[in-house]
């Protein structure tokens, strides 16, 4: 998975060796369990139809190629996908690797999704991360996700605990000089409050996060002239 290119080339070949591989407890492999939760995955997002996701494998040419079976039974490749709804089917094909340890750090994940998905994405990125009330394991292995957005929408959707907000700072280096820096800061009232030296931002804070923009022309309260 850390060759994946933007166009999903690795991805049959990625989910294939997940789905195939020898298990740590010493159980068969079960291909078909995976596929059917990568299809449940994408079976949550908004304009995509699909009953079924499938790995089908040509030996006499090498090739392995990633389908998708929609409701009416047409299959289609996987890389005829649209740029998010891909990145969203790398993400789950990743979840389902034991092996997928570590850091994993992802820039805007709302980019190329439909607002109606963002809470199928934020989902996925929970599920991604390591659960520190369960037992290390293949099923809840060690791995923490990092994801920057600008999206109000998203933020939206997140815990409160599960933010720091980011701002562009100066702050003396050993040599006296001065250096830019990142200064990170959680929301009051949560965990990370009095635990970090940075002070706390509250909800007044960050509004343009929690409210509609200055000049929003449409809303539910909305009226036809």
């Amino acid at each position: 998975m850390n060759n994946e290119t933007i166009d999903g080339r690795h991805l049959p070949a990625a989910l294939f060796g997940i789905a195939t591989r020898q298990p740590e407890s010493g159980a068969e492999p079960d291909p078909a369990g995976t596929y059917a939760r990568v299809t449940n995955r994408l079976s949550a997002l908004t304009g995509v139809g699909v009953r079924r996701v499938l790995v089908d494998t040509d030996d006499m040419r090498e090739l392995i190629t990633l389908k998708l079976e929609e409701p009416d039974g047409a299959e289609l490749p996987a890389r005829s996908l649209s740029e998010g709804t891909l990145r969203f089917l790398a993400l789950a094909v990743l979840s389902e690797d034991p092996d997928a340890r570590g850091i994993i750090c992802m820039e805007e994940p709302e980019n190329g999704m439909h607002p109606a998905n963002l809470g199928a994405m934020v989902a996925l990125l929970r599920d991604l991360a390591f659960d520190p009330f369960d037992e290390t394991g293949e099923d809840n292995p060690f791995r923490q996700v990092i994801a920057n957005t600008h999206s109000p929408s998203l933020v939206q959707l997140l815990k409160p605990e599960e933010l720091l907000f980011a701002s562009a700072d100066f702050a003396p280096r050993g040599n006296g000089e001065i250096a830019r820096a990142l200064r990170l800061a959680p929301l009051r009232g949560t965990w990370r409050d009095g635990r970090l030296d940075e002070p706390p931002v509250t909800k007044a804070d960050i509004l343009p996060y929690l409210t509609s923009p200055v000049g929003t022309q449409l809303s539910l309260d909305s009226r036809p002239a």
